[in-house]
């Protein structure tokens, strides 16, 4: 039986504004690997069922784990920069739905 090794990887890059202050504990650039069982050969259609669920199992698991590391470092980092990228992003007003609008008149 010849089995792959199969991993969950997972990279990102921060580039903080210079006025924010990171505590040494977050690193700028940071790579993740979550394993997963892999798929041995299989023989059977019994076996490829079984095997399988536990494939997509294990890779549901990775998923989540990635998710919540993730999640942690990625909101280190937000309370870290704080406010100094409010002003990055461009307010963009939504356009006015016309269907609406003429649907109401043809109403009247």
């Amino acid at each position: 039986m010849d089995v792959q090794s199969r991993e969950l990887t997972v990279t990102y890059k921060i580039v903080p504004p210079p006025s924010a202050v990171a505590p040494p504990s977050l690193s700028q650039e940071t790579t993740h690997r979550f394993p997963i069982t892999s798929l041995p050969d299989l023989e059977s259609q019994e076996d490829t069922e079984s095997e399988l669920k536990k494939y997509y199992t294990s890779l549901r698991a990775s998923i989540a784990e990635a998710r919540t590391k993730l999640g942690g470092e990625l909101t280190a980092w937000r309370d870290a920069v704080g406010n100094a990228e409010l002003g990055k992003e461009k307010s963009v007003e939504t356009e006015v739905d016309d269907e609406g609008e003429e649907e109401e008149n043809t109403e009247e």
